[in-house]
């Protein structure tokens, strides 16, 4: 039985209740320093992106609203159906930006054609079938009305429409945050304007991002403004440039194919150019590049090659993910809001389960509490079950949780937080401030462990006084050994900044993270972006034929030239738990050494 650490996350949940029965995707890419991954958020309790399950336990979460300033969020933030761009390091999330693809109010709707527009651009409603658009405020296309105003999740078709995963209707707040997204057309240099749909963008006065990003025809852009759009001509403060730039970055896309080429080796997937030429095709029943084609749902993984407008996605694999498979809901957690079967709520998602079907128990054990492991698909508003799997969670194994306080009770010193209720201790610590300061909408992260029917709380952080968290990208200057500038900004360096892959130069491209300090802005990491093939994998060996060929998590390893520790090349057998370090050679890890773990 493998040790369970003591920094645990919710996603945790899934895990142990994936143990007691079901299936579907769960293996995140080959490990590398850092892969970026691109998609929609198809599971919560791990956070899964196109059907992967990632564990997202130390994940920092944050809203690209606004290009110039990503807004902090929680995990609790994260919903079904949102696109996400994160970066993964050794199968867990570091990160996770939402990039919705169009806010603003609803500008005109055709029921015919199952469609609406938003900021000039022409949004389509799955209405049946697997991969159904997930409603949230309305219960379909139906019922939105005109002027409501919306926050668009989709990817991108041939015709460049966005195809809505996700469409949640907001209520006004009476500030203006206008945001489209897609891809660029009639781009003017001099003029400096583009098109997206219908829509004009004035972009004269826009912030860029990232740093020394070009605007071009058939790149995929979000643009954000503080005002409406005048006629049909939007005048952007900031414009985020989404095709990746950085040579030899691990990357992972899902979404829809357009602009497939007859063999199907060449095509995109969101303004992202991909050559599968050499690619490993996956998912289905045998499937062949004859499956590639205009509208098919996709995943893809590879590298990155070129610069600027010639950027290109070299896949390693390709996953063409079957009608039966698309958007598949996976939901991990307590049962909250129990009303009946076909009517209660796990992660704060609607759930109609009364046709499921239920393992480990039966509908009749659907009550609020309740662990549950939930498989189905979206249908409007809701997720329709299909399966529901009884699990029990871990007794007295500690974790640790970091969200924010809702439905807090101070008399019964009971609360939810990322949709699990929870209960104070007796004994409970703070830090940070005192049980009197404890209430609804606090930051906290809390330590604690289910004692059998609750999750009860012995450690409680106050991170409302935390300063704002700062995630920065792009090329260094003005280097000092106390300071260097990114993105116009200026940050400090102390004795406690971490560098890695340093040390730091003028020109070097670097993932900052820092904090708001008396004013400025302190560096807690730097790490400098140094493209590599190295390589971490850990889990079960599978498909062993020799110490040469062989897979763990998915992935063909080469030990014939590795040490081994804790076992010899005796042991390599199917089943056995190992942790392998080496290097990526064309899909392959070549390992430098394997160490049995049991």
């Amino acid at each position: 039985m493998l040790k369970l650490s003591r920094f645990m996350c919710a996603g945790a949940l899934a895990a142990v209740l994936a143990a007691c029965g079901g299936g579907g995707e769960t293996t995140p890419p080959p490990a590398t320093d850092q892969v970026t991954v691109s998609g929609t958020i198809t599971g919560l309790g791990t956070a899964a992106i196109d059907g992967v399950d990632y564990d997202d336990g130390q994940a920092v979460v944050a809203l690209d609203v606004d290009p110039r300033a990503e807004a902090p969020a929680t995990l609790a933030d994260l919903k079904i159906g949102m696109q996400v761009e994160g970066a993964v390091r050794d199968g867990r999330l570091t990160k996770v930006f939402v990039r919705a693809t169009a806010i603003g109010p609803v500008e005109s709707i055709d029921l015919a054609a199952a469609t609406f527009k938003v900021v000039g651009q022409t949004v389509k409603v799955v209405t049946s079938g697997d991969g159904m658009t997930m409603f949230e405020g309305a219960t379909g296309l139906a019922d939105l009305k005109v002027g409501d105003w919306v926050e668009v999740h989709g990817t991108i078709d041939a015709d460049k429409n966005i195809v809505a995963t996700r469409v949640e209707v907001e209520s006004p707040t009476g500030e203006i945050k206008v945001r489209a997204g897609g891809i660029a057309t009639n781009v003017d240099d001099a003029a400096m304007t583009f098109k997206l749909g219908d829509l004009t963008v004035d972009y004269k006065n826009a912030v860029i991002k990232p740093e020394g990003a070009r605007i071009e025809n058939d790149v995929l852009v979000f643009v954000f403004s503080d005002e409406l759009p005048a006629g049909n001509t939007l005048t952007a403060k900031a414009v985020r440039v989404a095709k990746p730039s950085l040579e030899g970055r691990r990357f992972v896309v899902g979404g829809l194919v357009t602009d497939a080429s007859a063999d199907g080796k060449t095509f995109k997937v969101n303004g992202i150019a991909v050559d599968a030429s050499d690619a490993e095709l996956k998912g289905g029943q045998s499937p062949t590049f004859a499956d590639i084609r205009n509208m098919a749902l996709v995943r893809v993984e590879g590298t990155l090659s070129g610069t600027g407008g010639a950027v290109v996605l070299k896949a390693t694999r390709v996953w063409i993910i079957p009608a039966s498979e698309q958007r598949r809901i996976v939901l991990a957690g307590q049962v909250t809001d129990f009303v009946s079967a076909a009517s209660f709520r796990v992660r704060g998602t609607p759930i109609n389960a009364d046709a499921a079907e239920f393992k480990n128990g039966s509908k009749d054990d659907l009550k609020d509490g309740a662990f549950v492991l939930i498989k189905g698909r979206i249908d409007g508003d809701v997720v329709r079950a299909d399966e529901v799997i009884f699990g029990v969670p871990p007794k007295d194994v500690a974790f640790r949780l970091l969200g924010v306080v809702k439905d807090y009770d101070p008399a019964a010193k009971t609360f939810t937080l990322l949709g699990i209720p929870m209960k104070l201790a007796d004994m409970a610590k703070f830090e940070g401030g005192t049980l009197a300061d404890f209430g609804n909408g606090d930051p906290v992260e809390v330590k604690g462990a289910f004692d059998g029917t609750a999750f009860v709380v012995t450690e409680v952080e106050f991170k409302s006084g935390m300063p704002p968290a700062i995630s920065a990208e792009g090329v260094i200057a003005n280097v000092t050994a106390t300071s260097f500038e990114l993105n116009g900004a200026t940050f400090k360096l102390t004795s406690t900044t971490q560098i890695v892959n340093g040390p730091l130069a003028n020109g070097q491209r670097v993932e900052a993270v820092a904090h708001w300090v008396g004013g400025e802005v302190v560096a807690d990491r730097v790490e400098v972006q140094v493209p590599g093939a190295s390589a971490r994998l850990m889990g079960p060996i599978t498909d062993f034929v020799s110490k040469a060929d062989f897979k763990v998590q998915g992935v063909a390893v080469d030990a014939s030239a590795a040490t081994f520790e804790g076992g010899t090349e005796a042991d390599l057998v199917n089943g056995r738990f190992v942790r392998v370090k080496g290097a990526l050679q064309a899909g392959t890890v070549k390992a430098s050494s394997v160490k049995f773990l049991r």
